[in-house]
Formats: C-alpha cells, structure tokens, sequence
C-alpha cells in the first residue's frame, strides 16, 4: 500500500512540473507595445559642441551683497544660482526654486582676483561633474562637461559680466529638423527569461503597434534600435523595456519604446 501511494505522489509531482511553463513560444498569451520616436531631418551629421562660459569677476565695491547669476547644464541636467553675500551684509540667500545655490562670500574691500579666486572655489565645490573650472587672473571659464544645446548663463542685473564663448550645440542642432510620431516598419525584438540572445523578431504596423504572440507565462524582455543624437554616425543604442505574463490567454502591454532615427 505505501509503494502505491509513493507512486501516486511521485507521478502528481512529474505532472506538476510538466504543466509549469518558462518563458518561451508555445502558449495562448501575448506581449503587445508600441514604438514611437523622432525622425531627423537636415543637418544630422555635425559634431556636438559643449556649451563654454566666461565670467568676468569686477572688485567687491562693485558686486551688490545678494547679487546672483544663473548657470545651466544641456539634456534636462541641474541648474544652479551663484550668488553673492558680502560678510557684514543683510540680503538672505534667494533660494531660487528649482536651482542649486552655490554660496561667495565676498568684502567690499576685496580687490577683483581675489574675489575671483574665492568665486571659482565654491563654484568647483559644488558642481562636481556638471562643469570643468578654470580662472586666469579675474575671467573664470566653465565648460559644461556634456555636449548638447543649454540655456545660456545669465549674469541678470549684476555688474558681474558673462559671456558664452562656445554656444552648447547637439549633433542634431543647427539646420536639422525633426518630426515625432509612431515608427512604421521598425524592427522589435523579442528575449525569453534570462537569455542572452532574442529569439523572436516582429515588425511594427502604420501605428507603430507590435504583437508577440503564442506565448508562455514567464519575464520577458523587449528591444528596439536608437541612434544617439550626441553621435549620429556612431553605434546604435539598444533600448529596451520588460514584460512579465502571469496568465494564460494574457496580453501584457509592454511599456512604449521610443528611438530616434536620422
């Protein structure tokens, strides 16, 4: 009776694990998506150009206590404000909203290198990777460290002059043009679980919808081609979204993928 209920036990727990599905071909359910993105037009081959910046630093009778300037990184970056407490003033830090304060401080007696000197200090302390800071005598360069177009330094009211000696500029910018909309007939592949290779491929439609089907329950991972508008003659950028399909007869709709094209 015990060997029988052995061979019972053993053949439910083979069924068992024949009826669990891995991620792969052969089921009821579906991965469907969407592939929008921007096409370019025009002057698409041109070298992105990093945006450079002088300011010219005056004495410190001639810098207001509060006084600030405005400075920008390109691609949605940080933005900071530097502003200007003299050490006996009044005037509280403005704390401009969506902005990092970078604190000088500063005397009125102060001469121009010297305040200079202080200015390009705390601007590098805080900063980190966002800009290169150099200073030769009172004139402080920064050079955004990332290419592409940027809101131009602004010394605002301030008696502090700035300068853009090299306008930031995208591989994309100038003369080229663009249009966003679904990508038609773009090529959507396919990764079962945790392979390192896809395994299906599919085309979009005039929508720029896609559909995997006859699919198991299981992880899977979805990649679409992008060019980089920082090197459009460069490799293509693999961009890529997952998909998880818990049921039977289940269309998941995996998150939109969007690439850019020249």
């Amino acid at each position: 009776m015990n060997k029988i209920i052995l061979a019972i036990a053993l053949g439910g727990l083979v069924s068992l694990t024949a009826c669990k599905k891995d991620a792969g071909s052969g089921g009821t359910s579906s991965v469907a998506g969407n592939v929008s993105g921007r096409v370019y037009s025009g002057n698409s081959g041109s070298s992105a150009e990093k945006e450079v910046t002088q300011i010219t630093i005056p004495d410190g009778s001639d810098i207001a206590d509060g006084e600030y300037l405005l400075l920008n990184t390109p691609n949605n970056g940080l933005y900071y404000y530097v502003w200007f407490k003299w050490t006996s003033g009044v005037q509280p830090d403005p704390f401009l909203a969506g902005r990092i304060g970078i604190q000088v401080d500063f005397d009125f007696t102060q001469n121009n290198l010297t305040v200079a000197t202080n200015t390009a200090a705390a601007i590098q302390a805080a900063v980190g990777t966002d800009f290169t800071v150099t200073i030769n005598n009172d004139i402080i360069t920064l050079t955004n460290n990332l290419a592409g177009e940027v809101p131009d330094a602004d010394e605002l009211t301030s008696n502090i002059l700035v300068d853009i000696e090299n306008q930031g500029e995208s591989a994309v910018g100038g003369s080229s043009s663009y249009v966003e909309g679904p990508i038609v007939d773009e090529r959507v592949y396919l990764i079962y679980g945790d392979e390192d290779y896809y395994s299906e491929s599919v085309r979009t439609d005039a929508n720029g919808d896609y559909q995997f089907k006859g699919l198991n329950r299981g992880t899977y991972r979805v990649y679409a081609f992008s060019g980089d508008t920082l090197n459009p003659g460069g490799m293509l950028q693999q961009v890529e979204v997952s998909s998880e399909i818990a049921n039977k007869k289940e269309v998941v709709q995996a998150p939109a993928l969007f690439v850019v094209k020249f």
